[in-house]
Formats: C-alpha cells, sequence, structure tokens
C-alpha cells in the first residue's frame, strides 16, 4: 500500500511538474498583450507602467468622489499597461519593432481600429483592439515620434471591458499622455 500511494504521489508529482514546465509562466487574459520582448529591442523603459485589477480598484475609489462616470469605467478594467522608450536617433528600428507587434497582434486576430504614417513628421500611429462575442477585451495603442529628445516609442495596453469612447477619459485621469 506504501509503495501504491508513493507511485501515485510520484506520478502526481511528475505531472504536475511538467504542465507546470510545459506552459507559459503566467497565461495571457484575452485582450492582453505581451511587451517584454521589447526591451530588447529598445533597452529598459524610461517609463514603465503596470496597474492590475486590485489597483484599478483603488484609483477608481479616489476617482469616484471626483468623477463617478470615470470610477465605473475603471471598475470593469483589469489591467493597464504602458512602456515608453527612448529611440536615441534609431527610428527605422522603432519602425521595424511597431510593424513587427502590429504583425503579431493580426496575425493573434486582433482588430485594426487607427492607423496613421505621417511621412512629414515621421510618426506612425497603430491602434488595435481585440474583442469576444461583442465585447471589447483589449485595446493596444503604438506609436513611434522622433519629436522628443530623439524619439519616443510608446506601447499602451488596455483590458477589460473597453468602451473607446472612455479610453482617452482613463488616460487622462491616471495621467496618461497619448501624444
Amino acid at each position: 500500500m506504501k509503495t501504491l500511494k508513493r507511485n501515485l504521489l510520484l506520478t502526481f508529482a511528475s505531472g504536475l511538474t511538467a504542465l507546470l514546465l510545459s506552459g507559459p509562466a503566467h497565461a495571457l487574459t484575452a485582450g492582453q498583450f505581451d511587451f517584454s520582448d521589447l526591451s530588447t529591442q529598445y533597452g529598459e523603459p524610461k517609463v514603465e507602467v503596470n496597474l492590475n485589477a486590485n489597483l484599478m480598484q483603488i484609483i477608481g475609489r479616489f476617482a469616484d468622489q471626483e468623477d463617478p462616470e470615470v470610477a465605473e469605467i475603471l471598475s470593469k478594467l483589469e489591467t493597464i499597461q504602458v512602456r515608453i522608450y527612448d529611440l536615441n536617433e534609431e527610428l527605422e528600428t522603432a519602425n521595424a519593432a511597431l510593424d513587427r507587434v502590429s504583425n503579431e497582434l493580426k496575425l493573434d486576430s486582433w482588430e485594426t481600429l487607427v492607423t496613421v504614417n505621417d511621412n512629414e513628421e515621421n510618426q506612425k500611429v497603430r491602434i488595435f483592439s481585440k474583442s469576444t462575442d461583442q465585447v471589447i477585451d483589449g485595446v493596444v495603442v503604438m506609436v513611434v515620434s522622433p519629436e522628443k529628445d530623439g524619439g519616443e516609442a510608446v506601447f499602451i495596453n488596455i483590458v477589460g471591458e473597453i468602451d473607446p469612447a472612455n479610453i482617452a477619459k482613463v488616460t487622462d485621469k491616471i495621467n496618461i499622455e497619448i501624444n
């Protein structure tokens, strides 16, 4: 009997270990996009914001006093991730990264909402959304702009139940500039 229990325990432990090692470190939820590989392209971000559901609730409580509508919007969000990188005059590299991420999003069934290619200003903007059953689960905003101090690349991912008309209200409330 001891041998049977030991064998069952070893089998269970082996199976659990294999399951844990075979999958990603953390599964992405619908509407979430992993920006972690951007650091290999740009180095460390000069700004990194990671707001999870708990922090969104806290921000929502503070917002509730001033703007109940924004608090309601925030209560439906799961995460907001922001990465801002210096381009260091490497505009072509930044544009290639933006194009690569855009292609990855399209392959993963994200819908293109906005595409801007301003050749005079050398700016690119891409906005994508991912939906399930007529509900937007996530939005990705990407901007490459050479204007500020050698240029910036901005990547934003907002995850949760999203009404596109409310994105500006949320980003204004938590002081995220999309320029």
